[in-house]
């Protein structure tokens, strides 16, 4: 019966992802301010993405990515961070948590932006 439940509810969170988006999961101690979800950037100009973070349990910093690729290192709870411009295209923007070990902890959040 457990292991029903757990397969479920992976279920469920793996189809609430695929129907609203990388957003749809995010944690709500872990904000990316700016720039919004869903917002345009212009191509060749860095990117700014201010954060607020309060980590869980275990969290030491935290990384960035683009795309899946880690774009930095935040050490600060609260600032911002420069990102190299974009090409043109969609674009998903992660914050994840991460222990002095840089493994996730599972606090993460993520935003899409179009770059044009």
């Amino acid at each position: 019966m457990h292991s029903k439940f757990i397969r479920a509810t992976g279920a469920l969170l793996a189809m609430s992802s695929a129907l609203w988006g990388p957003s749809a999961l995010a944690d709500a101690n872990l904000k990316i301010i700016s720039p919004a979800d869903g917002s345009k950037v212009k191509v060749g100009e860095p990117v700014n993405v201010i954060y607020d973070i309060t980590p869980n349990t275990g969290g030491d910093h935290s990384h960035i990515y683009v795309n899946g690729k880690e774009a930095g290192i935040l050490r600060k709870l609260k600032s911002s961070f420069s990102l190299d411009p974009l090409p043109a295209g969609t674009h998903t923007l992660c914050i994840k948590v991460v222990n002095k070990g840089h493994a996730s902890i599972g606090q993460e959040s993520c935003i899409k932006v179009t770059s044009n």
